[in-house]
C-alpha cells in the first residue's frame, strides 16, 4: 500500500494524497516540472535545419511573438553548427517587416493532446501555434532594427548539440516576457558554407 501524506494549501484547504513510492526500494518516485508539462499537454517544440551559402555573418532564425496573457513561455534553447558559428536571442526589435519569412510547424511533445501554444508567428495576420524561420535573404528583406541581445554564444570550429545558457534547464531556462518578440538565430563566423539546427522547448504557465 502506498503511504498517505496530507497536504495543506496556502488557501487552508487540506487533501489525503498517495505519494507513489518504489516498490523494491522505497524510493519516493517523482518526476520535474518541465517533464510535467509534458504529461499534461504544455509543452511544444520547434526547429529549424538550415544550410547556408559560404558567407560570413549569414544567419538562420526562428522567430515568435508570445501572446499578451499570463500564460508565459519557459524556454531552452538548443543550437548546433557544422562549421564555426554563434548564437544570438535578440529580444523586442522595434521593427520588422511581416511576411517575409516561412510559417513553420509547432508540435505538442504530448502527441495525442489537443492543446496547442499560444505563441504568434511573424505574418500578417498573426497566426497562433506557429513559428516564422528565416534564411538569410529573408532576414535581410525584413528590415529589421532595434532590439536587445539577450543571450550570446560562440560555438567555436563547429559544435554538436549545445543547450544556451548551461548545462541544466535549471541555468538555461528562460521566462520570456509576455506580448513581446523573439528572435533565436545562428550567425556564421567566417565565409563557409555551414548546416546550422536551432530547436527551442518550451512549457506555457500562469504564475501562481
Amino acid at each position: 500500500m502506498q503511504p498517505k501524506r496530507q497536504v495543506v494549501f496556502s488557501d487552508g484547504s487540506d487533501g489525503t494524497y498517495l505519494w507513489p513510492i518504489d516498490g523494491m526500494t522505497n524510493a519516493l518516485r517523482t518526476i520535474d516540472y518541465a517533464h510535467h508539462e509534458v504529461h499534461g499537454g504544455g509543452s511544444f517544440t520547434t526547429h529549424f535545419n538550415n544550410t547556408t551559402t559560404s558567407d560570413n555573418d549569414h544567419r538562420s532564425v526562428i522567430a515568435f511573438t508570445t501572446a499578451a496573457g499570463t500564460k508565459l513561455c519557459h524556454l531552452v534553447m538548443s543550437v548546433s553548427a557544422s562549421g564555426a558559428a554563434e548564437a544570438f536571442i535578440l529580444e523586442g526589435p522595434s521593427a520588422i517587416d511581416l511576411d517575409e519569412g516561412t510559417e513553420a510547424a509547432i508540435y505538442n511533445r504530448y502527441r495525442d493532446s489537443i492543446k496547442t501554444s499560444t505563441v504568434l508567428s511573424l505574418e500578417s495576420p498573426a497566426v497562433a501555434n506557429f513559428v516564422t524561420t528565416f534564411t538569410e535573404a529573408q532576414i535581410a528583406g525584413a528590415d529589421m532594427t532595434g532590439g536587445t541581445t539577450i543571450e550570446h554564444l560562440v560555438l567555436a570550429g563547429g559544435e554538436g548539440k549545445k543547450a544556451v545558457g548551461g548545462v541544466a534547464r535549471g541555468s538555461e531556462e528562460w521566462i520570456l516576457a509576455a506580448g513581446t518578440t523573439y528572435l533565436f538565430y545562428l550567425q556564421n563566423i567566417g565565409a563557409s558554407v555551414n548546416l546550422h539546427h536551432i530547436n527551442l522547448n518550451w512549457y506555457e504557465h500562469t504564475n501562481l
